[in-house]
């Protein structure tokens, strides 16, 4: 269709077969000229870096899960060919359905288990089929086993025995009881940004791999923050419930300090601020229930039930005021 339509071009223009060919490289060269900023990513290492900074967070014979290309292609990429974390097997959560997918990693991953002759979310008990807790229950014991970056909620249906744990841009799976979400939520360190930042927001379209890869990494920055905030939701202890409340509000406050701090030297993108302006929601949040869990029930002094109530309007406030269309 081009070349028709440049063909026609020149008839219209009555220009001479001889100049034909001219014509058509200056055109060619044109498009070249003003589309190659934005086709040259020969220095574009956005999403190997990402890929390199999760692997290097994970333990050793680690059994990592992933969902999409982005994770997928990224991690088995670098552990395959670049040679990068080798002792970690990639397991597509989307293809270990399939049945062409198991045999095919078998035959590269001997020492992963797998329970049955194909993996199913929801796979009952006596079947052929297993489901993911049937695979950690054989595989968990010997190896830690991870999923990045979300877990699909048809995936976790099966789990009775196991929690899923916030761990850098993954998650762990556990046992339950294996941890305290009190003392995880006292230990947890805020994200570490002085080894991997984001993408600039504003070099990348919505369609790009780097626009997923940010929304990713601003998901899982806040992830622990909900994870103790979910685990507050699921304590009947009240006392308990409010550390948990307490113990996310502090971990979101601290890493949002940290990120303002970031943004102000210039090492982050202002517009990050279309991407962490639901820390003032979750923190809105975490003021909200510490303010039920003092005023409805007596906990503490009245004083600090004012304290939260204008915790909440202040972080409530800030979040309308900053527009953003996430949730």
């Amino acid at each position: 269709m081009a070349g028709i339509g440049l063909q026609e071009l020149i008839r219209l223009a009555k220009i001479r077969k001889t100049l034909m060919m001219p014509v058509a490289f200056l055109i060619i060269a044109a498009r070249i000229h003003s589309n190659y900023g934005e086709c040259n990513q020969s220095e574009n290492y956005h999403v190997e870096q990402f890929g390199r900074h999760v692997l290097s967070k994970l333990p050793n014979d680690t059994i990592l899960f992933t969902s999409g290309d982005l994770s997928t292609n990224t991690f088995r990429y670098l552990t395959i060919a670049e040679n990068v974390r080798p002792d970690v097997d990639v397991l597509d959560l989307s293809f270990i359905g399939s049945r062409w997918y198991i045999p095919m990693l078998a035959h590269h991953m001997s020492t992963v288990k797998f329970p049955g002759i194909g993996y199913s979310p929801e796979a009952p008990w006596n079947s052929r089929l297993y489901n993911l807790e049937q695979f950690l229950d054989h595989n968990l014991p010997k190896r830690p086993v991870f999923v990045c970056l979300k877990p699909r909620s048809v995936d976790m249906v099966s789990l009775r025995k196991y929690k899923v744990v916030p761990f850098s841009f993954c998650s762990q799976f556990l046992p339950n009881g294996a941890i305290d979400p009190l003392m995880y939520g006292k230990q947890i360190p805020t994200p570490d940004l002085d080894t991997y930042l984001p993408p600039r927001t504003e070099l990348f379209g919505d369609q790009t791999w780097e626009n997923v890869l940010i929304h990713e990494y601003w998901d899982a920055v806040v992830k622990p923050g909900r994870w103790l905030w979910d685990a507050g939701e699921n304590t009947r202890n009240i006392e308990k419930k409010k550390q948990l409340y307490l113990a996310a509000y502090e971990y979101l406050f601290r890493t949002k300090e940290q990120i303002t701090t970031k943004i102000n030297e210039g090492s982050l993108s202002p517009q990050s601020w279309n991407h962490t302006s639901y820390f003032s929601k979750y923190l809105g949040v975490q003021c909200r229930q510490l303010w039920v869990h003092t005023t409805g029930r007596s906990m503490v002094p009245g004083s600090q039930g004012a304290k939260y109530n204008e915790c909440q309007r202040k972080h409530f406030t800030d979040y309308v005021e900053s527009a953003a269309p996430l949730t």
